[in-house]
Protein backbone atom coordinates (compact mmCIF):
# COMPACT_ATOMS: atom_id res chain seq x y z
CA UNK A 1 0.00 0.00 0.00
CA UNK A 2 0.98 3.48 -0.74
CA UNK A 3 0.47 5.51 2.59
CA UNK A 4 0.93 9.62 2.92
CA UNK A 5 0.04 11.78 6.00
CA UNK A 6 -2.23 14.63 4.98
CA UNK A 7 -4.55 17.50 6.65
CA UNK A 8 -7.90 18.26 5.36
CA UNK A 9 -8.60 21.00 3.63
CA UNK A 10 -11.93 21.36 2.72
CA UNK A 11 -15.20 18.95 2.34
CA UNK A 12 -17.79 19.11 -0.10
CA UNK A 13 -20.45 16.42 0.09
CA UNK A 14 -18.93 13.33 -0.25
CA UNK A 15 -15.36 14.62 -1.33
CA UNK A 16 -12.86 15.54 1.01
CA UNK A 17 -9.44 17.32 -0.33
CA UNK A 18 -6.25 16.22 1.94
CA UNK A 19 -3.42 18.22 0.93
CA UNK A 20 -0.06 15.86 1.46
CA UNK A 21 3.33 16.68 1.27
CA UNK A 22 5.30 14.62 -1.64
CA UNK A 23 8.87 14.05 -0.67
CA UNK A 24 11.56 12.75 -2.59
CA UNK A 25 12.94 9.28 -1.53
CA UNK A 26 15.97 11.20 -0.07
CA UNK A 27 14.42 14.26 1.49
CA UNK A 28 14.76 12.64 5.23
CA UNK A 29 18.46 12.71 4.80
CA UNK A 30 20.38 13.98 7.15
CA UNK A 31 22.53 15.41 4.26
CA UNK A 32 19.63 17.25 2.56
CA UNK A 33 21.07 20.54 3.29
CA UNK A 34 24.06 20.50 1.27
CA UNK A 35 22.02 18.32 -1.44
CA UNK A 36 20.21 19.86 -4.58
CA UNK A 37 18.36 16.21 -5.29
CA UNK A 38 16.22 16.67 -2.03
CA UNK A 39 12.81 18.16 -2.82
CA UNK A 40 9.32 17.97 -1.57
CA UNK A 41 5.85 19.57 -2.97
CA UNK A 42 2.33 19.87 -1.71
CA UNK A 43 -0.25 17.87 -3.13
CA UNK A 44 -3.81 18.28 -2.73
CA UNK A 45 -6.14 14.68 -3.48
CA UNK A 46 -9.55 14.25 -3.41
CA UNK A 47 -10.99 11.61 -1.83
CA UNK A 48 -14.54 9.61 -1.65
CA UNK A 49 -15.86 9.42 2.11
CA UNK A 50 -19.32 8.45 3.02
CA UNK A 51 -19.18 8.50 6.47
CA UNK A 52 -18.88 11.90 7.35
CA UNK A 53 -16.87 11.43 10.30
CA UNK A 54 -13.87 14.16 8.99
CA UNK A 55 -13.64 17.50 9.54
CA UNK A 56 -11.60 20.62 8.37
CA UNK A 57 -8.29 19.95 9.80
CA UNK A 58 -8.34 16.31 10.65
CA UNK A 59 -5.03 14.45 10.30
CA UNK A 60 -5.94 11.78 8.53
CA UNK A 61 -3.82 8.76 6.01
CA UNK A 62 -4.72 8.43 2.49
CA UNK A 63 -3.94 5.02 1.06
CA UNK A 64 -3.85 3.51 -2.72
CA UNK A 65 -2.62 0.50 -4.02
CA UNK A 66 0.74 0.05 -4.96
CA UNK A 67 -0.37 -0.97 -8.95
CA UNK A 68 -1.42 3.21 -8.90
CA UNK A 69 1.97 3.61 -8.65
CA UNK A 70 3.27 1.69 -11.78
CA UNK A 71 0.51 3.09 -13.16
CA UNK A 72 0.99 6.44 -12.85
CA UNK A 73 4.95 5.48 -13.93
CA UNK A 74 3.50 4.04 -17.45
CA UNK A 75 1.62 6.83 -18.46
CA UNK A 76 4.00 9.25 -17.09
CA UNK A 77 7.60 7.73 -18.13
CA UNK A 78 7.29 4.76 -20.11
CA UNK A 79 5.11 5.73 -22.19
CA UNK A 80 6.40 8.92 -23.48
CA UNK A 81 10.22 7.40 -23.76
CA UNK A 82 8.79 4.89 -25.62
CA UNK A 83 7.23 7.45 -28.18
CA UNK A 84 10.33 9.28 -28.17
CA UNK A 85 12.94 6.88 -28.98
CA UNK A 86 10.86 5.23 -31.69
CA UNK A 87 10.00 8.55 -33.42
CA UNK A 88 13.74 9.27 -33.46
CA UNK A 89 14.77 5.41 -34.79
CA UNK A 90 11.67 5.80 -37.33
CA UNK A 91 13.17 9.53 -38.62
CA UNK A 92 16.71 8.63 -38.94
CA UNK A 93 16.59 5.20 -40.13
CA UNK A 94 13.42 4.96 -42.68
CA UNK A 95 12.81 8.95 -43.22
CA UNK A 96 16.58 9.57 -43.16
CA UNK A 97 16.09 12.53 -41.46
CA UNK A 98 18.91 14.48 -39.76
CA UNK A 99 19.64 14.33 -36.22
CA UNK A 100 17.80 18.01 -35.76
CA UNK A 101 15.16 17.26 -37.27
CA UNK A 102 14.58 13.73 -35.83
CA UNK A 103 14.57 15.34 -32.34
CA UNK A 104 12.23 17.97 -33.51
CA UNK A 105 9.67 15.17 -34.50
CA UNK A 106 9.97 13.25 -31.79
CA UNK A 107 9.24 15.54 -29.07
CA UNK A 108 6.54 17.27 -31.06
CA UNK A 109 4.74 13.47 -31.36
CA UNK A 110 4.67 13.93 -27.51
CA UNK A 111 1.98 16.42 -28.28
CA UNK A 112 -1.19 14.49 -29.62
CA UNK A 113 0.06 11.99 -26.66
CA UNK A 114 -0.39 14.53 -24.18
CA UNK A 115 -3.78 15.93 -25.83
CA UNK A 116 -5.26 12.51 -25.62
CA UNK A 117 -3.89 12.31 -21.50
CA UNK A 118 -5.77 15.52 -20.57
CA UNK A 119 -9.15 15.12 -21.95
CA UNK A 120 -8.93 11.28 -20.71
CA UNK A 121 -7.94 12.96 -17.38
CA UNK A 122 -11.64 12.73 -15.90
CA UNK A 123 -11.85 8.89 -16.90
CA UNK A 124 -8.39 8.08 -15.64
CA UNK A 125 -9.19 9.73 -12.19
CA UNK A 126 -12.04 7.07 -11.88
CA UNK A 127 -8.81 4.36 -11.59
CA UNK A 128 -6.74 6.48 -9.10
CA UNK A 129 -8.75 5.82 -5.98
CA UNK A 130 -7.58 6.49 -2.79
CA UNK A 131 -8.89 5.48 0.58
CA UNK A 132 -9.10 7.93 4.02
CA UNK A 133 -8.17 6.95 7.59
CA UNK A 134 -7.65 8.47 10.77
CA UNK A 135 -4.12 9.19 11.59
CA UNK A 136 -3.17 7.18 14.62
Amino acid sequence: MIEHQGIITSISDKKISVKIIQQSACSTCHAKGACMAADSKEKVVEVTDVTGKYKINDLVIIEGKESMGYKAVLWAFVIPVFILVLTIILATSFWKWGETEAATASILALVPYYLVLYFLRHKMANSFKFTIKNYH
